[in-house]
């Protein structure tokens, strides 16, 4: 009678390549057994398929140029100057954010934080799009400072004049999944006068979006400040000013060698399902 030989002794024989004698029985129940044995391993064997990172939080230049071409542009909408990118800044910002903290660093600039976006053009059109929450006619119904539009108002502040940013993956760190990011921006912007009207500094830095804003938006000028030198463009737009809307003046990002440059067609924005601003 033919006895089933046993799971270790094919595994042992598979490995060692030793040759056997068997009958002729027993060799097609030596490969049949093999057979079934390859073919569970390869049931059981799983694969996990992971989604690489956005470059714009991983390549450093197209960090820089997603980030100023991205804020640039909210600030051409709303007449004021482009910024150009701060190293010293970069430098604090990248620093703090390797702490995977969800608080506000408190140091000397302005700051935005922001956790969860797929990229970093998410991330600027979330607080950029704080717009439709605020209110811009003068003189007793501005906003001024509010939690809630707290990042657009900075964001587009007139006397602020460089920025930089860093970006970590925090992967659970503090309970903050995803990346982080940082923006600090010099001067500060969300200064509240001390005079009789303390809204009086919104007043000038925070200016209504001009009609069609976006359209004529020069995303190559808007990025010359990534190396840290200064933006080669003074971004004011020439239309009147408007209300202000939700949308981010978007349609997408022509992407070139290592740069991001804006392709705007004043489209409507989306943000991201379950990420964050503070």
């Amino acid at each position: 009678m033919l006895t089933r030989p046993t799971t270790a002794f094919f595994l042992f024989n598979l490995l060692s390549s030793t040759l056997l004698t068997l009958t002729s029985a027993q060799a097609t129940t030596t490969i049949i057994a093999i057979a079934t044995l390859t073919s569970t391993a390869t049931l059981l064997t799983t694969s996990t398929t992971t989604t690489a990172p956005s470059p714009q939080y991983t390549n450093s230049l197209t960090l820089r140029t997603s980030l100023l071409n991205s804020t640039n542009l909210y600030r051409y909408q709303h007449n004021a100057t482009f910024l150009s990118w701060n190293t010293t800044l970069a430098s604090y910002a990248s620093s703090y954010a390797s702490q995977c903290l969800w608080a506000h660093s408190h140091g000397p600039s302005g700051e935005n934080l922001a956790r969860g976006y797929p990229d970093l053009q998410s991330a600027i059109e979330a607080w950029g799009n704080e717009r439709a929450l605020y209110t811009f006619e003068p003189p007793q119904n501005i906003t001024g400072f509010s939690e809630a539009t707290g990042h657009f108002t900075q964001l587009v502040w007139k006397n602020t004049l460089t920025v930089g940013c860093g970006v970590f993956e925090c992967d659970g760190m503090n309970g903050i999944g995803g990346w982080l990011l940082v923006c600090e921006y010099w001067p500060p912007g969300n200064i509240a006068s001390t005079g009789k009207n303390v809204d009086e500094y919104y007043l000038e830095n925070v200016q209504s979006q001009v009609v069609q804003g976006s359209c004529g938006f020069n995303g190559y000028a808007a990025t010359a400040g990534a190396t840290g030198g200064n933006a080669t463009a003074t971004a004011k737009a020439s239309a009147s000013a408007s209300a202000t809307s939700s949308g981010a003046g978007t349609a997408g990002v022509l992407v070139a060698p290592a740069l991001l440059w804006r392709v705007v067609s004043c489209g409507v924005s989306v943000v991201a399902v379950g990420a964050f601003v503070l």
